[in-house]
This record gives structure tokens, sequence and C-alpha cells, in this order.
């Protein structure tokens, strides 16, 4: 019999454990069907590292690194821990040391207004600003923003590769009119991928100018591809577009594959501690991304199963607060679970 798929879940903070709770039974429903998979929960966050100091500690990485498939993470962030260090140590982390390189931020067409907004949004996921170097003095705050072309082509190639195989154009973020070095590497990079994917119509668009025309209108734009920073704020605005960033989901993955653990799948919003434990959070943002952890798998059928009870739960008029409903989390998720085929 073939090993079974190894899944680490990290709950976290705040939203992050509700949601994750709603997303344990359609693990359990995989495995009723036939799917091979173990399941292990690791305590990492901001009530661990209160209590004990440990953030996520290397014995701890290297577990999930050499012992398992997946991550399904939920979120991090507590005002308790106010520069936020458990959080870098234990997410950023995960991104950077597992060489994520690839965040997939998809805007599920089934959640838009009518059904006219089908973007996806591919952002390098481990450099750029979010690298965690500078320096604070007296009077002066810098903060390093670093591009390698390794992370740089991985990503584009991701992204150059999933526009060839659906027919889309493609559109690179960027500000290499005024960052000339660092956005200057995208751009050398993706004129060299242009050239060689003809069949893709790509274009590169300053980010601001690409924001512009985002609002005024989303239903021309495909794949959008960014560096770190200009993808998390362009896929941020993107969930406006499907309901705000309750629903909103992703991946990260990395297309090397350097080691076994190559995924991370998580909602794009964060713990939400204003509202945690009280039942507020809306979980489709967490069972879009564990359909998007199924769809890495090879388990089509399952995906395809979860974002269709999903859009149904939805156009029967099931809301969480968010999106105007009366839902709880939990109500939420059995309503969604109620219509697995």
């Amino acid at each position: 019999m073939a090993q079974p798929i190894r899944i680490a879940l990290i709950p976290g903070d705040g939203v992050g454990g509700e949601v994750l709770a709603e997303a344990l039974p359609c693990l359990e429903w995989a495995r009723n069907r036939g799917r091979a998979l173990e399941t292990v929960t690791f305590p990492y966050g901001a009530d661990h590292y209160l209590a004990t100091g440990e953030t996520l500690p290397d014995s701890a990485f290297t577990d999930l690194r050499d012992h398992f498939d997946a991550i399904l993470f939920g979120a991090v962030g507590d005002p308790r821990v106010p520069d936020g260090r458990h959080a870098e140590e234990i997410l950023l982390r995960l991104r950077r040391d597992l060489e994520l390189t690839v965040n997939f931020r998809p805007c599920p067409p089934f959640l838009s207004v009518a059904r006219t907004v089908d973007i996806e949004v591919f952002r390098e996921n481990t450099e750029g600003s979010y690298c965690l170097q500078g320096s604070t003095e007296v009077g002066r705050a810098v903060d390093l923003s670093v591009h390698t072309e390794p992370a740089v082509r991985r990503l584009l190639q991701a992204a150059f590769a999933r526009a060839a195989s659906l027919g889309r154009p493609l559109t690179l973020a960027h500000k290499a009119n005024v960052l000339k070095h660092g956005h200057g590497l995208w751009m050398r990079v993706f004129e060299e991928l242009r050239a060689a994917h003809p069949e893709v119509n790509a274009r590169g668009m300053h980010a601001d100018a690409l924001l512009c025309a985002l609002v005024q209108d989303p239903t021309p734009f495909g794949l959008i591809a960014a560096d770190n920073y200009l993808g998390d704020l362009i896929s941020d605005l993107c969930a406006a577009f499907i309901g705000g960033m309750g629903v909103a989901p992703s991946i990260s993955f990395a297309p090397h594959r350097p080691h076994r653990c190559a995924v991370l799948a998580e909602p794009v919003h964060g713990s939400a501690p204003d509202i945690a434990g009280q039942g507020l959070a809306n979980p489709v943002g967490m069972l879009l991304s564990t359909a998007l952890l199924f769809r890495y798998l090879g388990w089509e059928p399952e995906a395809a199963a979860l974002e269709t009870a999903v859009s149904d739960a939805l156009a029967a008029g099931a809301k969480t607060r968010d999106l105007g409903g009366t839902l709880s989390t939990a109500a939420m998720g059995r309503a969604i679970r109620e219509r697995f085929s």
C-alpha cells in the first residue's frame, strides 16, 4: 500500500484554530473516500510562545521538513506579542526555509459578483521587502528589499506555465521605473521568459497604474505576478472582488521540490484577534485553501467537490456576518459540508 500523505496542522492564533476546525471534517471526508492521510497537530503560536519562549524550534522545523508532505495553517498574530516575533519565526520561517517561493492566490469566479472576475495572483513568497533585514537608529529606519534571480525565476516560470495552460493573459506588476535594481531584475527575467513563451499574452505594468485599472475594471485581468510586497497588496485588493478577506484562499509551494514538505495551505486572512472566540470568523477561505491542497496532492475529485459545496452553500444563502448573513463559523462549515457529493 502507498504511504499515507502526512499533513501537519498548525492552528496558530486568534481565529486560526476556529477556521481550521472546520477543515478537519473535510480531511476526514477525504479519508473516508479512500485517500490515505494522517494528521498531526502542532502547538506553535502565541500561547505556546508565551508559556515556553519557543516559536518554532529547530527540531520541529526539521520534523515538518522531513516527515510531512504538507502543512495546513490557520493564522498567526496576537496583540500579546506586540513585536510579532513569534509570527515571523513561525510562518515566515516556514515560507523561507522550506523555499515556498510561489504563493498562489486565486479569486474563484463563483465568489465574484455575476462571476465576472477570475484573477489569479502569483506572489513571490520568500524575499523582497519581507526578508526581515534592516535597522533602526535615531531618526532613521531601513528595511532592505532583497531579490535573487533563482526566486524570481521560479515564481515567473510558474506564472508563465499557468498562463500557457489556461490560455489567459499574464501581467507583471512592477516599479522598475523607480526601483531600478530589484525590479529591474524582475523585468529582465520577465522579458526573457516572455520571449520563450510567445503563446502567452504577457505584459509588464507599473503597479500604481495596475491598481488603478483593477479598481476601475478587473475583468480584463487574468494572471498577475508580483514580488512579495506588491503581491500581498494586489491579492488583498482582489479579495474585495470576491467578498473580502474571509473567503480568500491561498497555497504556497516549492516548484523545485528540494524536500518532502513543499506545500503550505492557508487562508489569506489574519488571526483577527478582535473577533476570536466569538464564532464570527468565516471558514470559507480555509475550506477553499483545503481544496487547493487537495488539488496540489492530485485529489481533483475532492477539490472540485469541496469548491462546488462552497459555491452551492453561498448560492443558497448560507453566509457569515462578514458577508451579510447570520451564520456562525461552525454553522457555515456545516452548511458547506452538507453539500458534499
